[in-house]
């Protein structure tokens, strides 16, 4: 199936490119922002508030940009969605021979549910990997000017970076149970719709099994959902706090004279970025691992209708 998502992906090349360039004006508008309304905070503390004006107008026209291209990026994405949603339909579709090897809950999760993960993880792939190059250019900021502030920044990323690594098993595995479960709980859906349309006597026999079934998958699921949230907040926590103790640290520095206050400003900007940018590494982390999953899962059909053409 890796295979076959490269020819996908190949065969969308129109969309990928649009994704790219809409993603570029918006990442970069989003740090650009930052600079400019420093600069005004910086002009109008030195009294040149004809300059300050001027900012603010070019700060709020490149803000409108922002938006207009933010909405051009979504209406791209959207077209990049349904484009491989639709090649991973009609290929799953294509590929299935021996169906019978596959129940019927786990095929109707597949087709839904990991595809639809699938394409998610994909569509949101080229934004993703510009907002990990945001934090190089952040860093590289910070180290421009003071290497303390570098240094502290650095550190605290790369220790809640291995957290996250290694929750990733974690998650993986639970994200798994949380699939099967919600597997059987589609089967013994089935089962009580059979049961009702048919008019059988076994319906509160069939409706206690699926709502046993249904108590699993929820279970499972608030377990999987919980442990994501739990280490994302953990982590944001930790750079907040790093984020405050940097601010005390630059409040100094200006009453020493060795920055000016709207660098206050533009750190406490772009360490917004930082955190935002890890609560969506949190995101795909978690989304990476149930994109493997879903990806294995959607490879079982071709694996099986392989063995059949053997």
């Amino acid at each position: 199936m890796f295979q076959q998502t490269k020819k996908i992906i190949k065969s969308s090349k129109k969309e990928v490119i649009y994704k790219i360039i809409t993603s570029l004006f918006i990442q970069g508008l989003a740090l650009i922002i930052p600079v400019f309304w420093s600069n005004t905070i910086n002009e109008v503390t030195d009294a040149n508030y004809k300059v300050g004006y001027y900012l603010i107008i070019i700060t709020l026209l490149l803000s409108i940009f922002y938006y207009l291209w933010s909405y051009l990026n979504q209406k791209t994405w959207y077209k990049f969605y349904n484009k491989l949603y639709t090649e991973y339909t009609s290929l799953t579709i294509s590929e299935t021979k021996n169906i019978n090897k596959i129940n019927l809950g786990e095929y109707t999760n597949i087709l839904n549910n990991d595809i639809d993960i699938i394409c998610n993880f994909l569509g949101n792939l080229v934004t993703r990997i510009l907002q990990i190059i945001e934090f190089f250019i952040i860093y590289a900021y910070f180290l421009s000017f003071n290497f303390l502030i570098f240094f502290a920044t650095i550190v605290v990323s790369l220790i809640m970076l291995i957290l996250y690594w290694k929750a990733g098993r974690i998650v993986q595995e639970l994200n798994l149970k949380r699939k099967n479960a919600l597997d059987m709980k589609t089967i013994m859906l089935h089962k009580l719709y059979s049961s009702i349309t048919n008019k059988k006597n076994d319906v509160t026999s069939a409706t206690n099994l699926f709502n046993k079934d249904n108590r699993t998958y929820l279970r499972s699921n608030y377990k999987y959902n919980v442990t994501i949230q739990a280490i994302i907040y953990f982590v944001l926590g930790v750079v907040e706090a790093t984020r405050y103790a940097i601010i005390f640290y630059a409040v100094y520095l200006v009453s020493v004279g060795n920055i000016e206050i709207g660098t206050i400003l533009l750190i406490y900007s772009y360490y917004d970025k930082i955190i935002t940018n890890f609560e969506v590494l949190g995101t795909i982390i978690a989304d990476s691992r149930s994109f493997i999953v879903s990806l294995e899962r959607l490879n079982r059909i071709s694996t099986l209708s392989n063995s059949v053409a053997k």
